[in-house]
């Protein structure tokens, strides 16, 4: 291709005024053209000019033979900068189990939109939520645009992927069916003979702490003098370079301090009189498990030991947070409390109990009906 010479009065300071222009094909052999900066002298311009056509046939080659699990690779070392090392966990187990057995196959500019389809199709054949399908979507979505960005994967497409529309309804099958009222823990509690687990299920079900919560607790935690428990922090084994993590809590509004009530705070102190002829003690030390944390999965098995034996609908761990939360409802305590205690937002807590409770509804036309009578 021929090198031009720029107008004398275009010329820069230090007499640059060649350059080049030439025409290549993109990826999706559309004819564009390239005009360079200027160059001191004819020679330097043409050879800017095979530099820049040799790269574009070098990047063209990759970009159209990448294959789609590089650019996942590529995205996954982004991602993980971006989010905690729970989240991380739970994208990489998303990915390995939904989206990397289908695309690692492809090349990724031979994914067209029959391909994503093909795939949803089978995403929604799945035994999930609705809201699980579109995080899969989602994901799918998220390495697509850094492909866009990185590797001028197709932009339509990316643009048509499509979520599915969730239904208006009220999920069931968590809060309203996971939780014991105060009658069912009465009878489970009064079955546990192992005093540590005694005071960990107390624990659970007069706190509404979450599992991590409550095993990531040191004794620098809890204030005897105030009858508070700090909430600063949370264990997790979902991660993928270490057995556990001490992180940060869940949100913003998990940082807080939860009021003991008497007898459960009887019970901690009497703890930890025990705990204090530890050798080596110190207040550094997990509550739950001295030196070493208490595993979930024990407490896991723990739990349904005695749900057995005591013959109690079968509950999680995560469902002493929901019999907690019943609890205080059914109590009479106002919503904004609750939320505080449990770290959590009012909406959520109205969203996600209040429905347990018709008969609070019949309450409301009861104390309209104690009014006395309002004219004729």
């Amino acid at each position: 291709m021929p090198v031009y010479r720029k107008e004398k009065q275009e010329w820069t300071k230090d007499g640059r005024s060649y350059y080049f222009r030439c025409y290549y094909k993109d990826l999706y052999g559309n004819r564009k053209q390239k005009e360079s900066k200027l160059y001191k002298t004819k020679l330097e311009a043409k050879d800017a000019e095979i530099e820049f056509l040799s790269k574009i046939k070098t990047t063209d080659e990759i970009n159209s033979n990448i294959l789609f699990i590089d650019v996942y690779r590529e995205w996954l070392l982004f991602k993980q900068s971006q989010v905690k090392s729970t989240t991380f966990y739970s994208v990489v187990k998303r990915c390995e189990y939904h989206i990397l057995p289908y695309f690692k196959k492809y090349r990724l500019h031979s994914i067209k939109m029959n391909t994503i389809n093909q795939w949803k199709d089978k995403i929604f054949s799945l035994n999930i939520t609705t809201g699980h399908k579109n995080t899969l979507i989602r994901t799918l979505k998220e390495i697509l645009i850094y492909a866009r960005d990185n590797y001028e994967y197709d932009i339509k497409i990316v643009s048509k992927i499509q979520f599915y529309k969730v239904e208006n309804v009220v999920d069931k099958t968590n809060a309203e069916i996971n939780f014991w009222t105060f009658e069912e823990f009465s009878k489970f509690i009064s079955a546990v003979d192992n005093k540590f687990y005694y005071l960990i299920f107390n624990f659970l079900y007069y706190t509404g702490l979450r599992l991590g919560e409550m095993i990531a607790l040191t004794w620098d935690d809890i204030n005897f003098d105030r009858k508070q428990i700090r909430i600063n922090k949370t264990f997790t084994n979902k991660v993928l370079d270490c057995s556990y993590k001490i992180t940060t809590p869940k949100t913003s509004n998990s940082v807080r301090y939860v009021d003991l009530d008497d007898a459960l705070l009887s019970l901690m102190k009497k703890y930890y009189e025990e705990e204090k002829r530890i050798y080596n003690f110190n207040k550094e030390m997990f509550i739950f498990g001295n030196i070493t944390h208490v595993s979930p999965t024990t407490i896991k098995r723990y739990l349904y030991k005695y749900i057995e034996l005591a013959d109690v609908k079968k509950i999680t761990p995560h469902g002493f947070r929901h019999s907690h939360v019943s609890l205080l409802i059914n109590l009479g305590c106002d919503s904004r409390d609750v939320a505080e205690r449990i770290g959590d937002t009012i909406q959520m807590v109205e969203k996600t109990y209040y429905h347990m409770f018709p008969t609070k509804k019949k309450e409301t036309v009861k104390l309209l009906n104690s009014l006395k009578i309002r004219g004729k």
